[in-house]
């Protein structure tokens, strides 16, 4: 039986993705265009590295804050909870 031939079915060629222009305005106002799967030509961001704690932590810092740790950390968390304002 190895000289028979079997049927195999075809193979289907991959599916295209198609590829979208989206531009992507951030909170501050500049935009940048990056080309993605979602229909969507525009997005609005309302938190982005410019303005996110986690990114930009010149916006936690206060004017008496010498070390970042002091705003960031586990001390800075205290401080926020427990230390009064003078």
């Amino acid at each position: 039986r190895t000289h028979v031939w079997k049927r195999r079915p075809k193979k289907l060629p991959n599916p295209v993705v198609p590829q979208f222009p989206q531009r992507v305005i951030r909170a501050d106002g500049s935009s940048f265009t990056h080309w993605t799967t979602s229909p969507r030509s525009l997005i609005r961001l309302t938190r982005d590295v410019t303005n996110h704690p986690l990114w930009n932590v010149s916006a936690l810092t206060r004017e008496g804050a010498v070390d970042e740790n002091e705003v960031t950390g586990r001390l800075g968390r205290f401080n926020r909870k427990f230390v009064e304002e003078v």
